[in-house]
């Protein structure tokens, strides 16, 4: 009769839930607390780790960089080598480049012309034949008929490729010194290059 009258009357319940709240309040009862325990790892432990991140990512360039097409990685290294020529200001003018069949050989001729105000020394074409799908098939270097380009001097060069290597379908033309380095030139040619 009692538990009925209890159940029946909510505010008896909230009432008796509220008091035993209390009375474990009281009592100095906690919730459980929960740690981790983290080993520290040292130093040296940190850097391989970031090493080995910075070596695993360098052999994955190089195998994106095996499986492109060449064309496309030519692609890359000219957009890549026209970004930092356009920071370089121009040494040469490229004013004149022609090619014709004598005599059953490919002649490829061109001029060029130093626009500033120091000597270039040791200046080089360098000449890449391509295949008809636009693969790399050939480098060649040819020297410029003077060792040293004056301010305003004019020099030549001239290929001469022999007719039973004639499967190219294509070439194009860069120069640089003979240390490495890329000469930016301005283009100042009224033939396009094929």
């Amino acid at each position: 009769m009692l538990l009925s009258s209890i159940i029946s009357n909510p505010g008896i319940v909230i009432a008796l839930l509220l008091s035993a709240g209390t009375i474990l309040a009281a009592q100095g009862t906690e919730a459980p607390k929960f740690t981790t325990f983290r080993k520290r790892s040292g130093m040296a432990m940190d850097l391989a780790r970031a090493l080995l991140i910075v070596l695993s990512l360098v052999v994955a360039a190089a195998l994106v960089l095996v499986l492109l097409p060449q064309p496309t990685v030519d692609k890359i290294a000219q957009y890549l080598e026209s970004r930092q020529q356009t920071a370089r200001p121009e040494k040469i003018a490229f004013l004149y480049l022609g090619d014709e069949i004598v005599n059953s050989q490919f002649h490829i001729r061109g001029v060029v012309r130093n626009i500033t105000a120091s000597p270039i020394e040791q200046l080089d074409a360098v000449v890449r034949f391509y295949t008809q799908d636009r693969s790399l098939l050939e480098t060649t270097i040819v020297r410029m008929d003077k060792e040293t380009i004056g301010p305003t001097e004019i020099a030549q060069f001239e290929l001469v490729y022999p007719n039973d290597r004639l499967e190219f379908a294509g070439y194009s033309i860069e120069f640089k010194l003979r240390q490495g380095e890329l000469v930016p030139y301005k283009d100042l040619r009224k033939l396009a290059v094929r």
